[in-house]
């Protein structure tokens, strides 16, 4: 189609994966850009947030509002079910791993002590870097306890992940995607929590245990 595509690519967002899984199965050419280097770009013309893509000159941001955009300019393989009840379900899918499973994997990384440990070498030893660090650290600890995880006890955690994993193995049971023998959104949003998931300690513990969860993310879409 010609369109330049343009994405503000966190690798460690498990909602950068999702954006980043959708373009390379869509084989959508893009520029990668790294947040950090242009922090004074998307506030002004966003949220300050990433993923963000910028599509000959248009700027969207959220993951899904992304998917969606990219679904309509290349729409070919395509990222919702056809038929109403399918899509209804793989909206619904969508919607929990992003906005349960993530949180459940930002306690595993940002909060639980091993899980936290490499978190701050990845902003690196500069002054900005820490500062950044130090701004997230705080930010993502207030959504959990707003959210709810980090007012549960550990074990209280570790039984939800559980719970949450043995949930996608059944999804899982009868096909090698939730809805099928192809991917839709609800599984680039799936695999991306899970191996958000299983770059923590804990999680890829939970996950190397299960053949059906290393099968399913192993897979390229």
């Amino acid at each position: 189609m010609g369109k330049k595509v343009v994405f503000y690519d966190w690798p460690y967002s498990p909602f950068c994966m999702k954006v980043r899984a959708i373009l390379e199965y869509k084989r959508i050419e893009f520029d990668s850009v790294n947040p950090l280097a242009a922090s004074g770009t998307l506030n002004r013309r966003g949220t300050g947030k990433v993923p963000a893509v910028e599509i000959d000159g248009e700027f969207i941001t959220d993951s899904t509002d992304i998917a969606y955009a990219l679904d309509q300019r290349y729409p070919d393989p395509p990222l919702l079910p056809l038929e109403m009840r399918e899509r209804g379900v793989a909206h619904a899918i969508e919607e929990w791993a992003d906005e349960s499973l993530y949180f459940i994997g930002l306690y595993y990384r940002w909060y639980e002590a091993k899980g936290r440990k490499p978190v701050a070498a990845v902003f690196g030893k500069s002054i900005k870097g820490r500062l950044i660090y130090r701004f997230y650290l705080r930010r993502i600890l207030a959504q959990l306890r707003g959210q709810g995880t980090l007012r549960k006890s550990p074990q209280h955690v570790a039984r939800d992940l559980e719970r949450n994993l043995d949930a996608v193995e059944g999804l899982l049971s009868a096909s090698p995607y939730v809805l099928g023998d192809r991917p839709f959104l609800c599984d680039f949003a799936l695999m991306a929590q899970l191996k958000y998931l299983a770059r923590t300690p804990l999680g890829s513990g939970a996950i190397s245990s299960r053949e059906r969860l290393r099968r399913y993310i192993e897979q390229k879409g």
